[in-house]
């Protein structure tokens, strides 16, 4: 994900040449597209822009924002997850499991 970030340690997804925090110029930043959920909501009512059933996850990117997404599964605190984004919006899944055990 790429997004700003700025010496007093405010950061986002957006690209901001200025601080929202301190009024100081930020520089570009890249995070890894995949998180931690800290928090999940199920939504009752969906936005009328989605043709799908999303609910709301905050997500936390290590070293990176946090950041809000959609998501069309299932989530609990502590999942990891990878982030997509697409059309100015971010949208998640859980991260596939790649443990592999060797046949003997």
């Amino acid at each position: 994900m790429k997004g700003s970030k700025c010496k007093c340690g405010f950061m986002t997804v957006a690209v901001k040449n200025r601080c929202p925090r301190c009024g100081k110029e930020m520089k570009p930043e890249e995070w890894p597209d995949e998180g931690v959920v800290l928090s999940y909501s199920k939504l009752g009512v969906m936005p009328q822009s989605l043709n799908v059933p999303r609910d709301l996850v905050l997500v936390e990117v290590p070293k990176g924002p946090k950041v809000i997404c959609w998501t069309a599964h299932k989530m609990k605190a502590g999942d990891e997850l990878v982030i997509v984004e697409q059309d100015g919006q971010y949208f998640c899944r859980s991260k596939p499991d790649l443990t592999f055990e060797l046949d003997e």
